[in-house]
């Protein structure tokens, strides 16, 4: 089982709707995930958002989020004001915190290439699109479940337009609040 580095939880933090200083006050008791972001105007970042608070909001289950994003805290103030009103999300834009979990730089293929641009239409049929580009535009996302100081899961990115299957979190089996979550496209039939 992996750890996440005491560094990380160490970490001082400044965003929106934070319970502590450091990123370890701000992780629940209880599984949780931990979303890095690209930057806030990349499509795939607006499509991760929106995907997770829909199926946050139908999912009794599913683990709560804290974001981690490159852009300023004003900026991520701005922006999930807009996008989820109620997300926490940590401002790093030192790049700090992907540093320690090792969330490098993309190449060409994983900025650009064609399973990007697969992703980008899949993104854009969602309703998402190009923001004003942010900070860190080479950075890849990441996302990890932690319990504490533990990594449960976390998701390797092939590419930038890459998108775990959410209802597939280990232990976060998804039980739909209506009948409607399965017309919706929210979860699988």
């Amino acid at each position: 089982m992996k750890f996440l580095p005491k560094e990380v939880l160490e970490y001082p933090v400044k965003g929106r709707r934070l319970i502590g200083t450091v990123l370890g006050d701000n992780i629940p008791q209880k599984p949780s995930l931990l979303i890095y972001l690209r930057h806030l105007g990349c499509i795939f970042c607006r499509e991760t958002v929106e995907d997770l608070r829909q199926i946050s909001s139908r999912v009794s289950a599913f683990p709560p989020i804290l974001f981690v994003h490159p852009d300023s805290v004003r900026e991520g103030e701005e922006f999930f004001s807009r996008f989820w009103p109620e997300a926490s999300a940590i401002s790093d834009p030192d790049a700090g915190l992907y540093e320690y979990l090792k969330i490098s730089e993309g190449n060409l293929i994983e900025l650009a290439g064609p399973e990007v641009w697969v992703s980008a239409v899949r993104a854009l049929t969602k309703g998402n699109f190009y923001g004003v580009q942010g900070r860190n535009i080479l950075r890849m996302p990441g996302a990890f479940l932690v319990l504490k100081d533990r990594i449960l899961w976390s998701h390797t990115y092939r590419h930038i337009g890459d998108e775990p299957d959410w209802t597939k979190l280990p232990g976060c089996t998804p039980i739909p609040s209506s009948v409607d979550d399965y017309d919706t496209g929210i979860l699988p039939a």
